[in-house]
């Protein structure tokens, strides 16, 4: 055979030939080749579907806390506001509580009077047997006196009687305190069954008074009563009355009022 024959025959391995046969640095469906293209293993640096370059690390996935941990850490900043608030709550407050304590008691100027109910006033004498809870006025006087607001002193509170020589029992009920405008404390104090009344002279020692009627069940009972702007006094008989004289009770009423009402 010739280098360059024809017909069928083996061609000699030669250089730069053609045909089925390998060639060096040819293309074609060929092993891996240094910076070739084409199905290869992963390069540096490559394009397309690679694995993983030797030497460099995934990118790491940011770590989220379970959801328990984050109930938990929740829970305990709410609660800690919580506390916080009250007790911020709490001193202001307490702060505040007793500021208004302290401005009411720095605006309260004392009395210069004392009521003092003694074994007798006004020429009558102290029912040694009936405590001023039993006295038939007592009920109605002594709830116009709690919804006033100020209570009768310590020992504020008597039942006189001219009796046997006169028909003539009454309640006593005196206090001190801010009593402010006696026109508009002597309205609070009147008996809760008040019926009518007018004024009346308080006597030398000044203030208001007032004198009316108040009913006990379908009875009529008579009533004065004086207001200073630190002391009052309330006077109420026991007794009905079918004709209520208001000088005789006011009379009564100034007199108890030289003995019981007192300078501090």
């Amino acid at each position: 055979m010739g280098a360059n024959g024809t017909g069928p025959h083996t061609m000699p391995a030669a250089p730069n030939g053609s045909g089925a046969h390998p060639v060096v640095g040819g293309t074609g469906p060929l092993g891996v080749l240094p910076d070739g293209t084409g199905p290869h293993g992963v390069l540096p640096d490559g394009t397309g579907p690679l694995q993983a370059v030797p030497g460099q690390a995934p990118p790491a996935k940011k770590k989220r806390l379970p959801w328990f941990a984050l109930g938990a850490t929740t829970a305990v900043v709410a609660a800690a506001a919580l506390v916080a608030g009250v007790f911020v709550f709490r001193l202001s407050g307490e702060a505040g509580g007793s500021a208004d304590r302290d401005a009411r008691t720095a605006g309260a100027p004392a009395s210069e009077k004392i009521i003092e109910a003694g074994g007798s006033a006004g020429g009558l004498a102290k029912d040694p047997l009936t405590p001023p809870q039993a006295s038939a006025a007592y009920p109605f006087v002594a709830a116009a006196i709690r919804a006033a607001g100020i209570p009768a002193s310590e020992r504020g509170e008597a039942v006189y009687s001219e009796e046997p020589a006169r028909p003539v029992n009454v309640l006593f009920m005196g206090g001190t305190g801010r009593v402010g405008n006696p026109e508009a404390f002597l309205q609070k104090v009147q008996p809760t069954t008040f019926i009518a009344g007018q004024d009346a002279d308080p006597g030398r020692r000044g203030g208001k008074a007032v004198c009316g009627t108040f009913a006990v069940l379908a009875e009529t009972h008579t009533f004065c009563a004086w207001a200073t702007r630190d002391s009052y006094g309330v006077v109420a008989s026991n007794r009905a009355t079918l004709n209520p004289q208001f000088p005789l009770m006011a009379d009564v009423m100034r007199r108890i009022r030289n003995d019981v009402e007192k300078p501090r």
